[in-house]
């Protein structure tokens, strides 16, 4: 997905996480508590909003030399996850989403909110397991 088919499919949101804390565990504290992916657009003069949240698999950390990884699973089910790596040497991200067994975009970036801003800002994939709200008259 591009940024024309994101504005196609509605606006953007993009969504900063707050840092994993784990007792015992600091050195999650490079990945997100949790990954929100929203969605919005008007439809019958409702705005309508979209929203999936991803989850850490915990039991998926692995750290290389210099690269420790984690997946994030859709909360709502389906086969939509995330791998998030983080880079201990340039303190970089890079993030690939999946749905439906296909990746859907991959993002890098230097910084927390930089990365995660660009890394959600496209929203939901096509397909892709969320919540619906109808907010308005």
């Amino acid at each position: 997905m591009n940024i024309e088919q994101g504005l196609k499919n509605g606006g953007f949101s993009a969504c900063v996480p707050r840092e994993l804390e784990i007792e015992g565990r600091p050195e999650l504290s490079v990945f997100p508590f949790n990954v929100l992916f929203m969605q919005h657009n008007q439809e019958n003069g409702k705005t309508i909003c979209r929203s999936a949240v991803y989850e850490p698999d915990l039991e998926s950390f692995q750290q290389g030399k210099d690269k420790w990884f984690m997946r994030y699973h859709n909360a709502y089910g389906g086969d939509g996850w995330l791998i998030i790596e983080y880079d201990t040497v340039s303190r970089g991200y890079r993030g690939e989403k999946f749905v439906n067994g296909k990746s859907a975009w991959t993002t890098d970036g230097s910084g927390w909110d930089g990365f995660f801003t660009h890394f959600t800002m496209l929203g939901l994939a096509d397909g892709e397991r969320c919540e619906f709200e109808a907010v308005g008259d």
